[in-house]
């Protein structure tokens, strides 16, 4: 029997529990660090010219998207709060019914990428963020751990979706009536 068939236990929901809730503390343990570390705006450098921490508060979305908004904030954090009771749901709903332990991992990051996030947004008003890449004179948007998590989860996501047909076998796609009629016709 296929590994990611298996029944969860309920090990594998402690275990995933505690992924999630190791995530969200490491976000917001580099967010403290930083800042306790660096005033507003203040830059460290760590690799010269390419990488460096920088402590700015993003009051906007991805990329300080609607940061001018007055009303920005508020709907980010209902957006957010929303997302995140959405994805945590789904995450652990396809463990338990689709026993998928690789798309509910992904979910995890996903989720807790955005709690990092809401936790700031309803805590502080604003999200902190601090990595920095410099590539010659172009800066790429600064961003945070919680950045991290929502990307590279929703590209692997993607990935696996587009190139890897097997990624989720067990979840039926269409209603069994379509499936029959298909059947039926050959």
């Amino acid at each position: 029997m296929n590994k990611e068939l298996k029944k969860p236990t309920w090990i594998t929901y402690m275990l995933f529990g505690e992924l999630f809730l190791l995530l969200v503390l490491i976000d917001q343990f580099t967010k403290i660090m930083i800042t306790q570390t660096l005033a507003f705006a203040q830059m460290r450098p760590i690799i010269n010219g390419f990488f460096s921490f920088m402590y700015v508060r993003n009051t906007g979305s991805a990329f300080s998207m609607f940061a001018d908004k007055s009303w920005g904030i508020t709907v980010l954090s209902v957006i957010s709060s929303i997302a995140f009771v959405l994805i945590i749901g789904c995450a652990f709903f396809v463990l338990a019914k689709y026993r998928s332990r690789r798309l509910s991992l992904l979910l995890i990051f996903l989720s807790a990428g955005t709690l990092g996030n809401l936790i700031d947004r309803v805590r502080l008003q604003y999200v902190i963020d601090f990595i920095r890449f410099d590539f010659g004179s172009y800066t790429f948007p600064i961003f945070n751990v919680a950045d991290i998590y929502v990307t590279i989860s929703c590209i692997v996501l993607a990935i696996f979706l587009i190139f890897n047909e097997k990624f989720i076998p067990e979840i039926p796609f269409a209603s069994g009536s379509s499936e029959k009629e298909e059947k039926e016709e050959l």
